[in-house]
């Protein structure tokens, strides 16, 4: 998962709109890297923030 502010968890795949970091849902942990979902503000359905 890409931080690309302290506020944003990154965008949505789907419409590109930045997702703020108080709708993740979910972060783990994959290999040497960090991995979440959260829901997309516009979409208002869980995606994976690119």
């Amino acid at each position: 998962m890409h931080n690309t502010t302290s506020e944003s968890l990154g965008s949505c795949p789907d419409c590109e709109t930045p997702i703020p970091v108080r709708y993740l849902l979910i972060r783990y942990e994959r290999g040497d890297d960090t991995a979440g979902y959260a829901t997309c503000p516009d979409c208002e359905i869980p995606v994976r923030p690119v």
